[in-house]
């Protein structure tokens, strides 16, 4: 997951807002009209001096030309007119059709058509006001910073320069663009000494390779680390993220993801969903818990695994290798379920383990042993190796019997999810009952004969709908047939017999909730109901 979250730019481009900051209320208090003028008059009336044509003013390091001003030294103020140019220390340079300024109020505005640049940035808007006093800037009617030497660009409607604390605040409409991405948000916010810019409000950042989204967050430059949060997401061609607060770290190359976690990688057609997750791009680790739930996308159906904590293991290039799953592991498929106390599933060999006390539904037959290994090519399961105290049970119909193979060792093929054949080697045995099929007009009767158990160190068998439909019997084969009647109940059930159906998952949404989070579920789902 390469998503770095780096607004350096945009930090730079609104940390050089600094040179609005125009210190012209310190030593000196009276502005200077410096000699050149082509035309000086005195308003008798106003008290104002009328000056016109290279008209120059001087205030400590900053100089102000315009055509033409109203200069009134008993009130301090100045109104310039036409061409007006501010110069400080021949760095900073403003530009407007009119200006006030008065030295009393320590309070300029400047009007119409206003640039303000130095040597890397240049701000355009329609008006500005400038507190000196205080030392707060502010432009109310759209105003775009610009960088001069690069395609960085930034624009909103409303913006607060307050560089005593270097706090900058862009609001409504917010847009900053550069030849990597581009960022649309209501508010951004920026503080210069922390190096923090904070989002406020719907939120997107992307580019042609990426579109995150959030309703609020922050980005901390100097430890290279932020968050999005509310409805955060990000977004890739092959990657999809989402959950409400989603946490960066670029020196670590960590990726910390809080409550209703989703991630959905399609190239290699798996998913994760959660409460909480963390990815380590260095150590190729992740890691996920709370309601975790691994997906693997098949072309025709979806395997689920469940755990309470679940970890995957990526080679070099970011491609899953190995997942582990731990407690209370459950797995489901449309026809195919499972459960266990552990999980590996090595997804380079194909090969998935399951231990301790592990359990697997195919259809209607049920498997266990002490350790279950499923072999798979290209998603499908092709056979899965019961390694002691193996069973296969299927039930009898409308009875409480149940078909058993057993065995030491056990290797069931599949096609599909379906059993077609069975192998077991070392203390075989094999339980299951006769019935013959009688056919009327109307309805089919099945008549149970009895049942037929057979010992032999090794058995073969061969299944047909779930069924055994042959069996081969090596090395000594010990059998018996039982009379339906008859049947004893000593030999009626294997020694490892155990049927747990209840246990087997009915959906995904079944292997992830408690039974009080389902209790919950379903009684706001009626209180929902009950007002449709």
């Amino acid at each position: 997951m390469r998503t770095k979250f780096n607004i350096f730019k945009i930090a730079l481009l609104i940390g050089s807002a600094i040179f609005l900051s125009v210190s012209t209320a310190h030593a000196q208090k009276y502005i200077e009209l410096l000699e050149g003028s082509e035309e000086i008059q005195l308003d008798g009336t106003t008290g104002n001096y009328i000056v016109k044509g290279n008209v120059v003013f001087k205030k400590e390091e900053t100089k102000l030309y315009c055509d033409s001003a109203y200069y009134n030294l008993v009130r301090n103020t100045v109104r310039a007119f036409g061409n007006i140019h501010l110069n400080k220390e021949d760095t900073l340079n403003m530009f407007c059709d009119s200006l006030f300024f008065d030295t009393k109020r320590d309070y300029a505005k400047l009007y119409g058509n206003v640039r303000i640049r130095d040597n890397e940035y240049k701000l355009t808007t329609d008006s500005i006001d400038y507190d000196l006093k205080n030392n707060v800037g502010v432009y109310k009617n759209k105003g775009v910073i610009t960088s001069i030497s690069s395609s960085d660009r930034l624009s909103s409607d409303i913006g607060y320069f307050y560089p005593d604390s270097k706090q900058f605040n862009f609001r409504k409409n917010v847009i900053y663009t550069s030849n990597d991405f581009t960022v649309e948000s209501d508010t951004l916010e920026f503080n210069a000494n922390s190096k923090k810019a904070f989002f406020y409000g719907p939120t997107y950042i992307s580019n042609n390779e990426i579109r995150m989204y959030c309703e609020k967050g922050w980005y901390d430059l100097n430890n290279d680390e932020g968050v999005l949060e509310n409805n955060a997401y990000i977004d890739r061609e092959d990657l999809h993220i989402s959950s409400d607060s989603l946490f960066y770290s670029a020196a670590d190359s960590i990726y910390i993801a809080k409550k209703n976690v989703e991630i959905i990688d399609t190239t290699n057609k798996i998913g994760f969903q959660g409460d909480y997750a963390v990815n380590d791009d260095r150590k190729k680790f992740a890691f996920l818990t709370g309601h975790a739930l691994a997906k693997r996308f098949g072309d025709q159906d979806t395997l689920y695994i469940h755990a309470d904590t679940l970890y995957s293991f990526s080679d070099s290039a970011g491609k899953p290798q190995i997942m582990q799953a731990y407690s209370n592991v459950k797995l489901f498929r449309g026809d195919m379920q499972g459960l266990c106390d552990s999980l590996i599933y090595d997804k380079v060999k194909g090969e998935m383990n399951m231990y301790t006390e592990p359990t697997l539904w195919a259809q209607n037959a049920q498997l266990t042993s002490d350790t279950i290994t499923i072999y798979e090519t290209d998603d499908r399961i092709q056979k899965a190796f019961l390694r002691k105290n193996g069973l296969v049970a299927t039930p009898v119909d409308s009875t409480n019997y149940f078909n058993q193979v057993a065995g030491t060792f056990m290797t069931a093929y599949f096609d599909s999810t379906q059993i077609r054949k069975v192998d077991i080697d070392g203390n075989a045995k094999t339980l299951y009952f006769l019935e013959d099929e009688e056919e009327t007009d109307t309805v089919i009767v099945v008549n149970r004969q009895g049942m037929n158990r057979i010992f032999s160190s090794n058995i073969s068998l061969r299944f047909v709908n779930g069924d055994i439909e042959t069996a081969t019997y090596r090395e000594n084969p010990d059998g018996i047939v039982y009379p339906i009647s008859d049947i004893d109940k000593k030999e009626e059930r294997v020694e490892q017999f155990k049927w747990s159906v209840d246990k087997r998952p009915l959906s995904w949404q079944d292997m992830i909730y408690s039974d009080k989070e389902k209790s919950d579920i379903i009684l706001l789902f009626n209180k929902i109901m009950a007002f449709i």
